[in-house]
């Protein structure tokens, strides 16, 4: 079983974790790019809250929203790039925390 400092270290060493480490500079360093990111994020949260209240027209407004800002967004190459490795990177996470759940619970149910 590995412990968590050798897990924390292999997230660490993996290519796109470094690659995303490059990026962020360039993403949370650029007043315009950071402010698209927060709205980007405060958009989806209106989707999710539009969508649990069946609010079909509302969510299909930020959806309208969030597609025309995630599109100028990702024509900055480096960006585009970024949230894919992120994406990756939280899939990976994902597995693990699922498969450490389940271990435990293995453990704990035989």
């Amino acid at each position: 079983m590995k412990t968590k400092k050798e897990i924390i270290n292999y997230f660490n060493d993996l290519e796109e974790v470094k690659r995303i480490k490059e990026l962020e500079p360039y993403i949370k360093g650029n007043k315009e790019i950071h402010d698209k990111f927060i709205d980007l994020k405060t958009i989806q949260k209106k989707m999710v809250a539009a969508k649990e209240f069946d609010q079909v027209n509302q969510y299909n407004e930020y959806l309208k929203q969030y597609n025309q800002l995630k599109s100028e967004l990702f024509d900055l190459p480096f960006v585009e790039e970024y949230l894919e490795l992120v994406d990756y990177v939280n899939t990976m996470l994902k597995n693990l925390a699922d498969g450490i759940n389940y271990l435990i619970d293995k453990e704990i149910n035989g």
